[in-house]
């Protein structure tokens, strides 16, 4: 019965697209993007568009994807490039996405507001 409930919302989340994000910055104050949000080695905040993922690179610097991004064995950011694809490492540090992998990128995102 738990499983079944589990399964029933995690089914609901799915579908509602709940691909947005907050988070706080330096100053204690929340900001929102359409996506997922990273903060960079300065404390700011930026994210993707909705459906897109935000990850911190090697370097402090917030990179964006359409999709979401995974971070490989070099240290390379990768994301799916289909809006809400997932992607994820293997066994072996590749990453694999949903349809194909594109290299992050920091002008896919934006400063939260």
């Amino acid at each position: 019965m738990i499983r079944i409930s589990i399964l029933f919302f995690t089914g609901i989340l799915l579908a509602t697209g709940a691909s947005a994000d907050c988070r706080q910055d330096r100053q204690g104050n929340v900001r929102c993007g359409e996506g997922e949000c990273a903060r960079d080695v300065y404390g700011k905040i930026y994210c993707a568009n909705a459906g897109g993922g935000a990850m911190k690179n090697r370097n402090g610097k917030v990179v964006c994807g359409v999709g979401y991004c995974a971070e490989d064995y070099l240290g390379e950011i990768w994301c799916s490039e289909k809006p809400e694809g997932g992607a994820a490492g293997d066994r072996n540090g590749e990453v694999k996405c949903l349809g194909d992998c594109a290299p992050a990128s920091a002008r896919l995102c934006s400063e939260a507001r």
